[in-house]
């Protein structure tokens, strides 16, 4: 049984006003989201100081704090927005991770901290893939991969305002006040987005004209299992997440440890850096995948092995070179690895049925925030901890690049994938085409 949203659906694919709204809408909460998650990276060494934590206590606070419940959480969220409206849970997540972001800068300790954290982490659980599956309703699959692009440019811009930001206001007015202004953008956007975005029907954008009950959770996970290409797509993906999220998290750190730069200066150039790749790479990563998969499908998952193998090359020249060159190479890096964030989206929205497709984001989303989010800064904050006795302040350069040997068990994920994406696609296809048909007796 389906859960009533509370108003009327849109009974037709809305007009471009309309969805040119949602989109920006959209793009603003992932911009918000990305803020509040990249402040925490610049506040760093200024809180280690202040509690006297050790690497591995800073890598619970910008990872796993947040990320452990996000993937306990992520799953029953999608499965509420499948349910209920995912306009809802969108707006109800915006509201609560910024008032946690404002919580963390009332914290006194580090359990404190950590607990704010785990709160944020709890809102931004229904923030990501409520609104994917709100976008592939809304936008047809000849529009999809741009409108995913557009969207996904919230990610960089809250991730360079983020970091400028924090840069400035921590030294203006201290962390604290870092955190509680970084949290009011969400209050003011949550009710917009409530008042302003419309729900739309499950499968509007691909002409399926049928109504779905939602099965039970076990038979959800399996439909979505046996498609054979999305669980490796998703656990490469999951692995690359380490080079991408897990290894962000320690940048300014390292930055202020190996080369002395003071935060304002990492804050601004490392974020005019990083959002400038990636936004670059989330724009053109959709078209580029639409171009290419054109001509053979199976490129949506051949790009990200070349993309990934040269962002590790840039990695290695920017934990390696002088500090003028690293800001510009962790920018290439982060265009690289922008590539795939909207073909990746594509195929969690598009190979699942479209009663799933909330789901579906939110299992790769739960992977990719547990493992790259969660555990990768918590990992490197290991073994940077373990290499001090022998490297001193060196010891988290060499853990970045030790992170970097997951490239390899990630390309082997996607080429494997490859193999198979083609005929799940078709099915895929073959399926929507069945469901657009006008139900008999439903």
């Amino acid at each position: 049984m389906k859960l009533s949203t509370g108003d009327p659906l849109e009974p037709a694919i809305p007009s471009l006003s309309r969805r040119t709204w949602v989109l920006f809408m959209a793009m603003l909460v992932g911009a918000i989201s990305y803020m509040d998650r990249q402040i925490l990276t610049m506040l760093v060494e200024p809180i280690r100081h202040e509690f006297g934590l050790s690497d591995q206590q800073l890598g619970l606070l910008t990872g796993l704090a947040f990320a452990i419940v996000y993937t306990i959480t992520a799953i029953p969220a999608a499965r509420l927005a499948d349910r209920w409206s995912r306009r809802g849970v969108v707006s109800i997540a915006v509201a609560v991770w910024s008032t946690m972001t404002v919580v963390c800068g009332l914290a006194t300790n580090f359990w404190q901290l950590f607990l704010a954290r785990v709160g944020v982490g709890f809102g931004e659980a229904g923030g990501s893939a409520p609104m994917q599956a709100l976008l592939a309703d809304y936008f047809p699959r000849s529009q999809r991969g741009t409108a995913l692009s557009i969207y996904l440019l919230g990610a960089p811009i809250g991730m360079g305002l983020g970091l400028a930001f924090a840069g400035w206001a921590v030294v203006e007015y201290g962390w604290r006040w870092t955190f509680i202004l970084a949290g009011i953008p969400g209050l003011l956007v949550a009710p917009l987005l409530m008042l302003t975005v419309r729900e739309v029907r499950a499968g509007l954008a691909d002409g399926v004209q049928q109504a779905f009950d939602q099965p039970p959770f076990g038979k959800t996970i399996a439909a979505l299992w046996q498609i054979r290409s999305l669980p490796l797509m998703m656990l490469a993906a999951t692995l690359m997440a380490l080079i991408g999220m897990g290894m962000q998290a320690w940048v300014p750190a390292f930055l202020e440890r190996t080369h002395g730069l003071a935060s304002t200066e990492i804050g601004a150039k490392l974020g005019a850096a990083l959002a400038t790749g990636s936004v670059i790479g989330h724009l053109c990563g959709g078209p580029l995948a639409d171009f290419l998969g054109r001509k053979d499908l199976r490129w949506h998952l051949w790009t990200p092995i070349i993309t990934g193998a040269l962002a590790v090359i840039m990695v290695l020249l920017a934990l390696n070179g002088p500090a003028d060159l690293a800001f510009p190479l962790f920018g290439i890096q982060v265009f690289l690895t922008g590539l795939f964030a909207a073909p990746m989206i594509y195929m969690a929205t598009t190979l699942a049925p479209v009663w799933a497709r909330a789901t579906s984001a939110a299992c790769a989303m739960f992977a990719i925030n547990l493992v790259g989010l969660g555990l990768g800064p918590v990992i490197v904050g290991q073994i940077s901890d373990m290499l001090r006795p022998l490297y001193g302040e060196e010891s988290l350069r060499i853990s970045l690049m030790l992170a970097l040997t997951v490239y390899l068990p990630a390309a082997i994920c996607f080429w494997l994938a490859s193999r198979t994406y083609r005929a799940d696609h078709g099915t895929a296809l073959a399926d929507l085409e069945r469901d657009s048909e006008p139900a008999m007796g439903h």
